[in-house]
């Protein structure tokens, strides 16, 4: 099966989802509860979500950063650049297409291997994984936390850990490429591809790099619970910084379910079952994720076009991630 078709049958099962999620939301919503939903007593407080949208940006970019410190030093403006048009990609396009397309980028204009930078993409994604398993763990010490969360919370520990176990295989037998190109060339380049995921996650291999990395990963958590107080404060809610953690614990794992670009749909259903459960009411629970993903995707989706333009990106070079995949395994 093509990309293209693999793409167009992603999407068309992610709108679905989408709207059968954005149904749900809003079933059984009157006008007077949409009003509640969208009104806000006190807008003045969404500056501070905005302010903070984009510190979680240059938080992400310092610890890309860090990671591509080994392979190259790269500014950390060209890397905050494209991690918006990465973002804006991600936003418009299914299957995470910005991931790919940052790593091609950045592979071609600084001469690097396309698996080692897709590699500190990846982890870019694995160390706030590790650190939202934490939050959620501090969370269920003060709230009772649902199954699904808890399922969620397993898989998604499972999967770092198979990743780590991966990680440490390939530090301790170090594969040799030369060996392999003349003996076993029908694998060799798989063989390569996985040499590469080695050499780019040597941080990793230090606890002061590890602990460092965790860090930076459990801060853009912080400052997304900011963001979410910010939201409630705007509602004229509070439900503590706990109960925040919780919805955005809650939020996080919902959206990895495939769906349409930008999260549509699962995004807002996750934050209205998190808000319910704490009690609050299905209009404002809806609003508040409503106000956090909008206030997320739109200014960097405009913010990514514009640097988008500025480097003088094609809509090709977004649209060709499977391919820059493929010919990292040929």
């Amino acid at each position: 099966m093509s990309p293209q078709r693999k793409r167009q049958i992603f999407n068309a099962l992610g709108i679905v989802l989408s709207g059968v999620f954005l149904y749900f939301c809003f079933r059984s919503m009157d006008a007077e509860a949409l009003k509640k939903a969208f009104l806000l007593p006190r807008p003045w407080y969404l500056l501070g979500v905005l302010v903070l949208n984009f510190a979680l940006m240059a938080v992400r970019t310092l610890l890309w950063s860090e990671l591509l410190q080994p392979l190259a030093p790269i500014p950390f403006g060209t890397l905050f650049d494209v991690l918006h048009i990465g973002s804006m990609a991600n936003n418009l396009l299914p299957l995470k297409a910005g991931e790919f397309f940052r790593s091609s980028f950045i592979a071609k204009k600084f001469k690097l291997s396309y698996t080692q930078v897709l590699t500190t993409v990846g982890l870019e994604r694995y160390f706030p994984g590790f650190s939202l398993i934490l939050l959620l763990l501090l969370v269920a010490n003060f709230l009772q936390v649902p199954t699904w969360l808890k399922t969620g919370a397993y898989s998604l520990g499972a999967i770092l850990v198979g990743v780590q176990v991966l990680l440490i295989l390939l530090w301790k037998r170090k594969p040799d490429l030369a060996k392999w190109e003349k003996r076993h060339r029908a694998i060799y380049r798989i063989v390569e591809f996985f040499y590469h995921i080695g050499e780019a996650s040597q941080p990793l291999r230090s606890f002061g790099s590890f602990s460092w990395l965790f860090f930076i990963g459990l801060v853009s958590w912080i400052v997304q619970i900011g963001m979410l107080l910010c939201i409630e404060a705007a509602f004229q809610v509070k439900v503590g910084v706990m109960p925040t953690a919780f919805v955005l614990v809650a939020i996080n794992f919902a959206t990895a379910i495939p769906s349409a670009p930008s999260n549509l749909g699962t995004f807002e259903f996750a934050a209205v079952l998190a808000y319910t459960w704490l009690g609050l009411d299905k209009a404002t629970a809806l609003g508040i994720g409503f106000y956090f993903h909008f206030l997320q995707a739109i200014p960097i989706t405009l913010v990514g076009l514009f640097f988008y333009f500025r480097w003088g990106v094609r809509l090709k070079d977004l649209e060709s991630e499977e391919l820059e995949t493929a010919k990292a395994l040929q």
